[in-house]
């Protein structure tokens, strides 16, 4: 919710649209998503979510 920074319910809808990633795992009864495949999906479809280090860096975090 906080990287996509929606409330609970919207993070819900985006997780289920088939252009999101797909979880890399659960942990808790919760899924969790790798880094990469989260900034890859919000410079494409929430540009305005990219976080500023993220766009300071280019969005490269390899």
């Amino acid at each position: 919710m906080k990287r996509l920074k929606v409330g609970r319910t919207r993070a819900y809808q985006l997780t289920r649209r088939p252009s999101f990633p797909i979880p890399a795992g659960t942990a808790d009864h919760m899924r969790i998503w790798r880094k990469a495949d989260m900034d890859a999906w919000l410079t494409v479809h929430r540009p305005d979510a990219v976080p500023e280090e993220d766009a300071a860096e280019g969005g490269d975090n390899t």
